[in-house]
């Protein structure tokens, strides 16, 4: 096929995909409203905020009720929250009910079942084998916007996103309110249970409890998308001592202008108002937000998270820089830019990259501009796989 086709194809997908949200999703939907403002309401915490104007003017604030919502207990047959249950009872949250990945991805990139079907088969766990999660075995999980969009253009398969490169397609565009929730979980004991979130899984006869203990959300508020990190109060010490080899404490300090007064935006408290206190999730703090990779002074923002860069040098981690790098060619490797420049701090711990990107780092030898196909920050598609042949 020649590369007119192929922009046809991907133009007719997007149009495909817009039809789609317009005919199958109800525009009275508390949950899944594309392109509308979705201002979070305190007298229904449970319904899933889509606000621009608060992700960019009070982030912050915004971390926080993404966190709310996306906590909220779920009905796991249908993948919406529990109005009848309360924040902080157990069971499955509403990211929990979401799509995974390896729901996503699968062998020979077959076509991942529909949102509705997927939902009506019930929650599949994704927890680590060993006493805390790497990211191999990290939890990640789409919202409806997302998994929508990721299925109906194709670009879970490997082929597809090559296809598409070949033929110059520049750049992926997830719609307006596309989320992603990326986990990271710790062994804990039976004693632990009510200062987590926790969920069980049964290997050998054997039951393993498992804590939440990194929480990331990604919103699509913005182009560089809108990026929010949570950590259990145990990843600053406790388990930095414990598991030296996963956890490295908080070397970046947090940044919290809702809970904390402006002259000490590193309180470690949670904030008022939103229902935490007295529940498991009073032990989760916000580290920090970020909605571009420099700011108004331009100089680079650092967004981290001790336990998904607990292998890497925290000072030069930058979500947006490290994302900006996510793309696909025409061939080749699923990281064609590594976001790793390949030096080290002076402990051993490998650098990122912060602030703008290098335009070199788009281009060949030659300084010639190579076919990449970006994914739109979304590394998650690194997972796409081959289709049989």
């Amino acid at each position: 096929m020649n590369a007119s086709k192929f922009f046809t194809a991907i133009m007719v997908a997007g149009a495909a995909f817009s039809a789609h949200a317009e005919t199958n999703i109800d525009p009275n939907d508390e949950i899944f409203e594309e392109s509308k403002s979705v201002r979070w309401n305190p007298e229904r915490p449970w319904r899933e905020p889509q606000d621009t104007r608060t992700a960019m003017n009070n982030p912050d604030l915004y971390a926080w009720q993404l966190f709310v919502s996306l906590n909220w207990p779920a009905k796991t047959n249908n993948c919406r929250p529990d109005k009848n249950r309360l924040l902080g009872d157990e069971g499955p949250t509403v990211w929990e009910a979401w799509r995974s990945r390896e729901e996503m991805f699968l062998p020979g990139a077959a076509t991942p079942l529909t949102w509705e079907d997927g939902c009506n088969a019930g929650l599949v766990y994704s927890l680590p084998e060993g006493n805390f999660s790497s990211l191999d075995d990290e939890t990640v999980r789409l919202n409806r916007l997302a998994y929508d969009y990721i299925r109906d253009t194709g670009v879970y398969s490997l082929d597809e996103q090559e296809r598409l490169a070949a033929a110059g397609v520049t750049d992926l565009n997830f719609p307006i309110g596309s989320k992603e929730v990326k986990a990271h979980w710790v062994r804990i004991s039976e004693a632990d249970k009510p200062r987590y979130h926790w969920a069980e899984i049964e290997r050998e006869g054997v039951i393993e409890i498992y804590g939440l203990s990194a929480f990331h959300i990604t919103s699509k508020d913005m182009p560089t998308w809108f990026w929010s990190t949570f950590e259990h109060v145990d990843n600053e010490t406790i388990w930095a001592l414990t598991y030296p080899e996963g956890f490295r404490g908080w070397e970046i300090p947090s940044i919290d202008s809702v809970a904390c007064p402006i002259t000490d935006l590193d309180c470690n408290q949670i904030p008022t108002g939103f229902g935490l206190e007295g529940t498991k999730w009073e032990n989760y703090r916000l580290r920090g937000t970020q909605v571009a990779d420099v700011d108004n002074r331009g100089r680079a923002t650092v967004l981290t998270n001790s336990q998904i860069e607990g292998f890497l040098d925290q000072p030069t981690m930058s979500c947006v820089t490290c994302h900006t790098l996510a793309v696909k060619g025409a061939e080749g490797g699923v990281m064609p830019i590594s976001p790793l420049p390949g030096t080290v701090n002076n402990q051993g711990f490998p650098h990122g990259y912060i602030g703008t990107v290098d335009p070199d780092l788009f281009l060949d030898e030659n300084g010639v501009e190579l076919p990449y196909l970006g994914l739109d920050y979304v590394w998650t598609l690194r997972n796409a796989v081959r289709e049989n042949p």
